[in-house]
């Protein structure tokens, strides 16, 4: 029994090593709820999947909380999107985690607002990209 819950915290700590890179942001536009989270593909990379949560802030850290959902994003093209419907409070903090066969990434984070819903995106970019760095 001992070998078993061993074996099965190896493999948890195993799996959570193939992210690496982390994503965290909050969300700050102008509605005060949003229906998806879409992620869109601009990266060298194609074929992977993020892991998207929403995030507890405790003291200075930030805990997951429950799933978002699951992102498989393609090769890059306009059509590489992904989303995911759920209502979300302006506010709520927002992680995802991004494999490190992609390798290091920045993000933006937009907000766009429609006649019936109001959608997340965020845009992963390569990390030569100057798009969602500080200057």
């Amino acid at each position: 029994m001992k070998k078993i819950i061993v074996s099965m915290l190896c493999a948890l700590f195993c799996i959570g090593g193939l992210y690496a890179e982390k994503i965290r942001f909050t969300v700050t536009g102008s509605e005060g709820r949003y229906n998806q989270v879409k992620l869109v593909n601009k990266t060298k990379a194609s074929n992977f999947d993020c892991l998207a949560y929403f995030l507890d802030k405790d003291g200075e850290k930030y805990i997951a909380r429950e799933p978002l959902g699951a992102f498989h994003l393609g090769e890059m093209s306009s059509k590489d999107t992904c989303t995911s419907i759920n209502l979300i409070d302006k506010g709520t903090h927002i992680g995802i985690v991004v494999p490190d066969e992609v390798g290091p990434v920045s993000y933006v984070v937009s907000y766009k607002d429609y006649p019936l819903f109001d959608i997340i995106e965020v845009s992963l970019y390569s990390e030569e990209s100057p798009l969602g760095k500080e200057f």
